[in-house]
């Protein structure tokens, strides 16, 4: 009788830790870790203020790092790269707007000396990073707010490959939330090279931080991490989540690790899915952009499936040798 009771305490509490377990698994994602809350905020831009005089909705690049309940740290909303800001093709806190001698500032970074030589435009809502071949070409020096547009140059072998870093920043590091309002932003970046390549559907994609979530099962991740089915609403005045509009310190958010060598040439990105096209006025109507459309067709805006809450986008893009 002992024996059977043991036995049944011992079913009983496997089964209590089964339950359990199917229960945590539920709410985090294969893969995923989940933070809740803010995090402390730290100024991690180039720009620490505006200078041209102008009136700009200027917000400074802010960074944080958020702990896991596994004792886990995360960069919310990315890790900033160390290394030199692309050149401002629009910038009207640092400069009076259009920048017509941008041409003559660019500089070229060699990545390979018997490569061509590349000049790119690009524009992201809001921030990006370019590598080249694995090699850093430039990030953009403006983190947040205004928004810019910016051009590259670097010279490289065939075959290329693009690898971009895109960021939707925010304002609350670990919220995916902006502003006094707790609004959510969305994201979104176009880029077009001299060699002809250009953003495009055929570009792979993947995120790697989600927020704001009220439930992190929400996220599915059998195709792609997809996190179309997690509830934000797009508002005059400022896009919602449900936990933002109740307590936004109640916001949880998904990290994925960022593989270190994501950026390389032989990087396997075959589980990535595809790009998503957004219309331009989809992301933004900024004259960073606008006032300069010609130079960024036939290049369109990506992203990936969520344009609102995948916060930390990886993308990339194999160019094969022109044919001779």
């Amino acid at each position: 009788m002992k024996e059977h009771n043991r036995k049944s305490r011992l079913v009983s509490a496997l089964t209590a830790a089964v339950l359990a377990a199917g229960t945590t698994l539920a709410q985090q994602p294969a893969g995923g870790t989940v933070t809740t809350g803010e995090a402390p905020a730290t100024n991690c831009g180039i720009v620490t203020a505006c200078t041209s005089g102008l009136k700009v909705n200027f917000n400074p690049q802010v960074c944080g790092t958020i702990t896991a309940p596994d004792g886990s740290k995360w960069a919310v909303p990315a890790a900033v790269t160390d290394g030199p800001a692309a050149v401002n093709i629009y910038n009207d806190c640092t400069g009076p707007g259009d920048n017509p001698k941008y041409r003559e500032q660019l500089q070229t970074v060699v990545i390979d000396p018997d490569g061509v030589e590349i000049t790119g435009y690009i524009f992201a809502d809001n921030y990006y990073e370019l590598w080249v071949n694995g090699k850093f070409v430039a990030k953009d020096g403006m983190g947040m707010t205004p928004f810019n547009s910016t051009a590259v140059r670097f010279k490289a072998k065939y075959p290329i490959t693009y690898a971009f870093k895109a960021v939707d920043w925010e304002t609350h590091p670990g919220l995916g939330l902006e502003y006094d309002a707790y609004s959510v932003g969305d994201g979104g970046f176009i880029a077009r090279f001299s060699d002809g390549t250009v953003t495009g559907p055929d570009w792979k994609v993947e995120t790697f931080y989600i927020a704001p979530l009220s439930d992190p099962s929400c996220v599915k991740t059998t195709n792609g991490r997809d996190s179309t089915a997690c509830p934000s609403q797009k508002r005059q005045g400022g896009n919602k989540a449900t936990c933002g509009l109740s307590d936004p310190q109640s916001c949880q958010a998904l990290h994925f690790p960022v593989p270190d060598n994501w950026m390389a040439p032989n990087f396997n990105d075959s589980q990535w899915t595809t790009a998503t096209i957004y219309k331009a006025e989809e992301v933004t109507g900024a004259p960073g952009y606008v006032q300069y459309a010609d130079r960024f067709q036939p290049a369109q805006f990506i992203w990936t499936r969520n344009l609102l809450l995948d916060n930390l986008v990886l993308a990339r893009y194999l160019v094969k040798p022109p044919p001779r």
